[in-house]
């Protein structure tokens, strides 16, 4: 054996083999500190992670690598503390590299001890996850502002997983649905105990649609409130499937659209409202022609029978209950805005304190009346019998609503009414600018909201069978929008009732022009037009009981060609409005083209300013309001003829 060979070197110790993997490592930094914090070793990661090279980062203090605030607030010493107690200490913070830069790093600090449990000092791992943190920040806040714009839209996000029968709720979409905080929807069966009884099924049959046929859903529901109420969710979703094609889930948003709902049922309001008015004024008018029947003949046969006759009694019941009739009519025109109105320049503070010891009587001594009054208040331009008539019902409803005693308060205000306000009360074409506002509040019972919806509908009433018509309110009503104003109602349950009622302040009031009775000749030969058959005879016996000549004609036609037999040779013209195939307007537009001076008396069971509205009169045109009495016609008549003595007379 050659012993002069060189023997081989023995191989590396374990420990170096480790010290060189330790120092070549360069996505994390690794190093050792002494138990008073100072640097004692140095790998390419501390070089990478911090910018130090070796001979400047084994010359520093542990402490050199943290934020100054860390600093200061001794992060640092505690960080090691903690780890000489527990054996390590584990965050995640920002450091401080060599030029002064931060970066989001996760460190690990280990105590080292020897055989003895003496502590030689710690190691430390540092990973920079600067990038992954900004990852994680730029989700989280994409998820913030996801729910925030969720929140501002009222909209939240839902998913069920069909095979599991899981839910997820956003916590956007919790808040819609009212959900406590301890409170969980997990299964489908929870979602649908949350929504109202009679929206379920439809709810189930679109989802069951959506998984049978492929199809996205869309369905509205009610979801019942904890604290009261309700709210509509619009739910708008989509199927996710497998490879497959089998459904693996619902996944969908909700966004609140009650509001929405809440326009549509006011606008649907108005317009039955409306439709109601239509009717109402309609019927009232047929009436109007029928009563005027029974009125009239019951008021001549009276007359016909001697002061002991015991039949005059059984007349009179009749005329009563015509009377009755003629009153509830008068009570639909006033719902239906066809009523005649008185109007005249009105300061509303003198109205309320001339009504004020006939409210105090309506309530009783248990209920207190209330009146706040306001200077410098806007007049207005209405009817005050019926702005009295207004009060009057208000405070009648007020008093039921306070069975056991309370507090009516009447306050008086001047306002203005915007785009804005009106928006909010859609259904209504508001017209902008300053009104005066009564508000009558009570503190009585309240109504649900139910009620209030229909609380202006006619024949519409709580009250017991016999105790009320139903037509306080929407006279009310049809009173307060005739003159050009508005009401509206606000009220809960146990917590009484206001309502508002809104007049237009007249800005410019000017006085009225006096309409001169025409007086034209001697001979009194009047030509009556009515198509109803039954009023015709009636006016026509009365004016001949007066001593008129009175010729009949079921349209203008028939009048025409009565007029052009006797060369225009008539005193007046009493003509019903509407009629078949000529009406009144277009007589009296005959009469003038054919150069008759022949002065026109309309009758009708509309009124003045329902028949001007549809254009069946020219305004300023001379109008009486049917039923009528035989005075209220012989005065009209005396207008435009010289009173006539009776036959024998």
């Amino acid at each position: 054996m050659d012993e002069s060979r060189s023997v081989a070197a023995p191989p590396e110790s374990v420990d170096s083999i480790y010290r060189t993997l330790v120092e070549q490592v360069r996505d994390y930094a690794i190093f050792l500190v002494d138990p008073k914090g100072w640097i004692r070793s140095w790998n390419q990661g501390a070089e990478r992670v911090f910018g130090y090279p070796r001979q400047t980062f084994l010359t520093l203090h542990g402490s050199a690598l943290f934020t100054p605030e860390d600093i200061a607030a001794g992060v640092p010493q505690r960080e090691l503390e903690t780890a000489r107690l527990h054996g390590e200490a584990n965050d995640d913070r920002w450091l401080a590299r060599q030029d002064g830069s931060r970066f989001w790093a996760n460190g690990m600090t280990t105590a080292l001890r020897d055989p003895s449990g003496e502590l030689l000092g710690f190691a430390k791992v540092v990973h920079d996850r600067t990038d992954q943190k900004r990852t994680e920040d730029a989700l989280r806040e994409s998820e913030e502002r996801l729910n925030a714009a969720l929140h501002a839209a009222q909209m939240g996000t839902w998913r069920w997983d069909i095979a599991n029968d899981t839910y997820m709720f956003d916590e956007s979409l919790r808040a819609l649905f009212g959900l406590r905080p301890d409170e969980q929807i997990r299964t489908f069966a929870d979602f649908l105990d949350h929504l109202h009884p009679e929206d379920r099924s439809a709810v189930v049959i679109a989802f069951q649609r959506a998984v049978d046929e492929g199809s996205s859903f869309n369905v509205e529901f009610r979801v019942p409130l904890s604290g009261g109420g309700l709210r509509w969710l619009r739910d708008q979703g989509t199927v996710v499937r497998d490879e497959d094609g089998q459904a693996q889930s619902l996944t969908g948003a909700c966004v609140d659209v009650t509001e929405r709902r809440r326009t549509e049922e006011r606008v649907r309001h108005a317009q039955r409202m409306e439709a109601v008015g239509q009717l109402a004024g309609g019927v009232a008018h047929e009436i109007n022609n029928m009563m005027q029947g029974v009125l009239g003949f019951s008021e001549l046969l009276m007359h016909g029978l001697p002061a002991g006759d015991e039949r005059r009694n059984d007349v009179e019941q009749i005329r009563r209950a015509a009377g009755r009739a003629a009153m509830v009519t008068g009570q639909l025109l006033a719902f239906s805005r066809r009523q005649v109105l008185q109007a005249e320049v009105l300061d509303l503070n003198a109205v309320i304190t001339g009504i004020e010891p006939m409210l105090r009587r309506l309530l009783g001594e248990d209920r207190q009346l209330v009146v706040s009054r306001a200077s410098g208040v806007g007049r207005v331009r209405a009817d005050q019998g019926q702005v009295e008539q207004v009060l009057i019902n208000l405070a009648l409803n007020a008093r039921d609503a306070m069975p056991s005693g309370g507090r009516l308060t009447l306050a008086l205000r001047n306002a203005a009414l915007d785009r804005d306000y009106g928006d909010r009360h859609p259904g209504v074409e508001i017209r902008p600018g300053p009104f005066v506002m009564i508000a009558v509040s009570d503190n009585g019972s309240g109504m649900d909201a139910e009620t209030q919806s229909r609380i202006f509908e006619p024949f519409f009433t709580t009250k017991p069978t016999g105790q009320g018509t139903g037509l306080g309110l929407a006279t009310v009503y049809g009173i307060i929008r005739q003159s050009g104003g508005y009401i509206w109602v606000y009220s809960e349950l146990g917590h009484g009732t206001t309502f508002k009622v809104y007049l237009p302040v007249l800005e410019e009031p000017r006085a009225e022009a006096i309409d001169r009775p025409q007086q034209i000749g001697q001979a009194p030969a009047l030509l009556v037009v009515e198509d109803e058959e039954m009023v015709r005879r009636w006016i026509v016996r009365v004016l001949t009981r007066e001593g008129y000549e009175c010729l009949e004609a079921r349209n203008g036609i028939e009048a025409l060609r009565l007029l052009e037999q006797r060369g225009g040779r008539v005193d007046l013209i009493v003509s019903d409005v509407v009629m078949p195939e000529m009406g009144g307007r277009a007589l009296a537009g005959r009469v003038e083209e054919l150069g008759y001076e022949v002065p026109v008396l309309f009758m009708s069971g509309y009124t003045d300013d329902e028949v001007l509205r549809r254009g069946l009169l020219e305004p300023g045109s001379r109008m009486i309001e049917k039923p009528m009495q035989v005075e209220v016609l012989l005065q009209k008549v005396r207008e435009f003829v010289p009173e006539h003595p009776r036959p024998g007379g």
